[in-house]
């Protein structure tokens, strides 16, 4: 087994995972290997992300009174997944996107935010954290 991927790196996976898939990512089988086999790891990431407003639960029983955006799993994703560089087993944020708000605070009203598809200098859509 690998090593476990750093926290930021598993923040990153569960959010495109959400986004993607409708399948709850405490029992995706690669996603759980990356947490070092440990689901309640992934469990924990996941509450730590929706206290950071990067996520939001939809606790409605039903399927269809959820909205539209929102898949089966029931968690709708909010702001940007940032991007990020693996280098020599290294994880680390590019160009600015560790402090990001849109990826670290995202505002609800702004939705699913997808980092440019190349980054020059700096990212067009960051959001700087207050001094």
């Amino acid at each position: 087994m690998s090593d476990p991927v750093s926290n930021d790196e598993l923040d990153w996976l569960i959010w495109r995972l959400l986004q993607l898939s409708d399948k709850h990512p405490a029992i995706v089988r690669c996603l759980i290997a990356d947490a070092g086999g440990q689901s309640h790891r992934i469990t924990a990431r996941m509450q730590a992300m929706r206290k950071a407003g990067r996520i939001r639960w939809h606790h409605s029983a039903r399927i269809c009174q959820r909205p539209a955006h929102v898949r089966a799993h029931g968690w709708e994703v909010l702001g940007c997944p940032g991007a990020g560089i693996q280098e020599d087993g290294q994880f680390d944020w590019a160009y600015d996107c560790a402090d990001c708000l849109r990826r670290v605070a995202p505002d609800p009203a702004d939705g699913v935010i997808e980092p440019p598809p190349i980054i020059a200098f700096e990212c067009e859509l960051r959001i700087e954290p207050s001094p």
